[in-house]
């Protein structure tokens, strides 16, 4: 299990640090709230002072009754729910477009020919080496863009409600190896089929989105719009960020500082004639303003807002780095790397950017110390 932890840091910027992967005996919601909780308390932060969660859609996650999120809510009420954005918009996307008889036919098609190619090392080996010359060819004539993570060769993925992928297949490697059917039905299909909007049933598609948008978690994120600076421009909805406070966040305003915020919005809707402000996109762009301008020591109830609007995971896209990373680092040849060993090479792998700032003499100094308390003992 993959743990990272979201927050605003002092400069007012939103970040989502690596905080280790744990070893699990089992998926079951209970052993990964216990594992959660357990890495939360050895490093003194208090699981009371969460104020957001948020997991892929399987179901000992998001399940209402014995999923993980109902068991950190029920010790932490405040700790809400977000089921990644991208991923449950996809989820509902790839639903309803397989009702769609002609894309059910496609990806049926990819599928097999993935199987054709994952089942053999030696078309594994043509379809890769295929697949560099082509990234050689596109880098010499300036159409593709080379850098440092850019163009790498993978395997084949197989395509499922997680991720839409674009497959790109040398179709001369295929007809030289004898998939001749399977190129012409999969080409006649990318060059005969024209699925537009009306193919798929409306109905169907809202269905599909109500049943993966809860009702709270999208009062929240309604509720929360209304410290969008380009919302704010249209209409500054006081009376929704008081109910957003009252409603989910009491715990965090004492009595007498939700009697004081609607003054304070008061006055903080002047702010909008600034023309710094006029410049801001969104609820982060806010957050860092109002620390750049030290306006934040004159509305810090609003400050107060804005940072527990960000703490909301509305993405999952650093943890599925990390298990990235994982495969990287955990090759074949350091497939008996301990579990420890494994955690701190892949926060030094994943947070490089702060790994760079550690100098060599910085690092040995540190080692010489350590040895220098154990000979104390």
């Amino acid at each position: 299990m993959s743990i990272v932890l979201r927050f605003v840091d002092r400069d007012g910027f939103i970040q989502e640090r690596f905080f280790g992967v744990v070893h699990v005996k089992d998926t079951i919601a209970s052993t990964l709230k216990e594992c959660i909780f357990s890495i939360l308390s050895r490093h003194n932060l208090d699981v009371q002072n969460i104020r957001g969660q948020g997991y892929d859609g399987a179901s000992n996650m998001r399940g209402e009754w014995n999923g993980l999120k109902a068991l950190i809510l029920d010790k932490c009420p405040y700790a809400y729910y977000v089921h990644c954005f991208a991923h449950r918009l996809q989820l509902a996307l790839v639903a309803s477009s397989k009702e769609v008889i002609p894309v059910h036919h496609f990806f049926t098609k990819l599928n097999s020919i993935i199987n054709v190619v994952g089942a053999s090392c030696k078309r594994n080996d043509q379809l890769k080496a295929a697949h560099a010359s082509n990234i050689a060819h596109l880098l010499s004539i300036d159409e593709l863009e080379s850098g440092r993570g850019l163009n790498q060769i993978g395997s084949l993925q197989r395509p499922d409600g997680t991720h839409l992928l674009t497959v790109e297949m040398p179709m001369q490697l295929m007809r030289d190896s004898g998939w001749d059917e399977l190129v012409s039905s999969v080409k006649s299909f990318c060059e005969n089929v024209n699925i537009t909007v009306p193919d798929f049933d409306a109905q169907y598609i809202l269905q599909e989105l109500n049943n993966r948008f809860d009702d709270k978690a999208m009062e929240l994120i309604i509720l929360s719009s209304s410290l969008d600076p380009k919302e704010m421009r249209i209409s500054f909805r006081i009376d929704d960020i008081c109910k957003l406070v009252e409603k989910f966040y009491p715990q965090d305003f004492a009595d007498y500082e939700i009697l004081q915020l609607r003054v304070q919005l008061e006055h903080f809707e002047h702010v909008q004639q600034l023309p710094d402000f006029r410049t801001l996109e969104s609820i982060s762009d806010l957050c860092r303003w109002l620390v750049k301008t030290r306006k934040l020591d004159i509305y810090p109830l609003v400050f107060r807002i804005v940072t527990l609007i960000l703490t909301l995971p509305v993405s999952t896209a650093t943890t599925e780095r990390s298990f990235s990373a994982m495969k990287i680092v955990k090759t074949t040849l350091c497939n008996k790397m301990g579990d420890q060993f494994l955690n701190d090479c892949l926060l030094v792998y994943i947070e490089n950017e702060i790994a760079k700032q550690f100098s060599i003499d910085s690092i040995i100094d540190d080692f010489r110390d350590m040895q220098e308390r154990r000979s104390k003992f």
